[in-house]
């Protein structure tokens, strides 16, 4: 009896293939890329950093806006339109608020344009990305720093989101005399 080899050498022609596939396109050498180190990225965000001794409500204005509208209708308790409002809580240590810059050409912090401020509250295991004066966690990159000193009388503070990427740097704040509300320079 006369037997076909042809589906025998074209089964083994494939099992080698995909045998060979694997090798070439597979995970390779089993390392995880490298993440890229914060202190070359650049910067996208303002960090705020506020006392634990008591809760702070916090103001962002909207991207491409004068704060001083913003200023005003936080200091009546009053929402502004496209202002992101929070309320950072009371707590031990030190309370991290993240400001996104303004995204170029968008008029908002993300590049849909559809957003027109925000903040982030980070809990204290997320500033563990901090490190020689840059922090960064989830993508935002952080080096400048708005700093509200223990035992302040603000109650308020209102940081308007920078316009561009900056080169860092600190600033502390205060109130006005007879005023709760601190306001952070612009970028």
């Amino acid at each position: 009896m006369v037997t076909n080899r042809v589906p025998w050498v074209v089964g083994g022609s494939l099992i080698v293939l995909f045998v060979l596939g694997a090798l070439v396109f597979g995970s390779g050498s089993g390392e995880e890329m490298a993440m890229p180190d914060p202190a070359s990225l650049p910067e996208s965000a303002r960090a705020v950093k506020l006392p634990g001794e008591r809760a702070y409500t916090v103001v962002v204005p909207p991207c491409g806006t004068q704060a001083e509208a913003t200023v005003q209708d936080a200091e009546r308790d009053q929402a502004t339109p496209g202002a992101t409002r929070l309320t950072a809580p009371a707590g031990e240590g030190v309370t991290t608020v993240l400001v996104p810059h303004c995204q170029p050409g968008t008029g908002a912090t993300n590049a849909g344009g559809d957003l027109p401020s925000a903040a982030f509250v980070l809990a204290g295991d997320e500033r563990a990305g901090e490190a020689q004066g840059t922090l960064s966690t989830d993508g935002a990159i952080a080096r400048s720093q708005v700093l509200l000193p223990a035992g302040s009388e603000v109650e308020t503070v209102v940081v308007p989101p920078c316009q561009r990427s900056t080169a860092g740097g600190d600033v502390v704040l205060d109130a006005e005399e007879g005023s709760d509300t601190a306001v952070a320079p612009s970028c």
